[in-house]
């Protein structure tokens, strides 16, 4: 993985200190992404110059800001795409996809 700038560096902490409360992940560091699983990956993020991009699949299409991709990629999955370039943009709505991605792969039901 290539070295992040310090903005890019802020959200990726961030994102880790969140997944921290989730149980039986492992943290994948490749060439070209993080890979973030439990039974499978939920999450993948890729670092880019100037933001971080977290990839996710939902079972319902969720086409709204700041998603910035969205495809069904089968009956009960929908790829989502969201690119972070701020501290400030990692908020509650992020979070809550980000653990709904979790209980997807999970097949917990989240708490909405």
């Amino acid at each position: 993985m290539k070295r992040m700038n310090e903005k890019i560096q802020l959200i990726f902490e961030a994102l880790l200190t969140h997944l921290d409360t989730y149980e039986s992940i492992s943290i994948i560091y490749l060439k070209t992404c993080v890979k973030i699983n439990t039974h499978a990956t939920f999450l993948s993020v890729y670092t880019k110059q100037n933001n971080l991009e977290l990839e996710f699949q939902l079972d319902r299409k969720e086409d709204i800001f700041p998603i910035s991709f969205c495809q069904r990629i089968s009956k009960n999955r929908v790829l989502h795409r969201v690119v972070l370039g701020e501290l400030s943009e990692f908020d509650d709505q992020i979070r809550a996809w980000v653990n709904d991605a979790y209980c997807l792969i999970e097949k917990k039901t989240t708490d909405n």
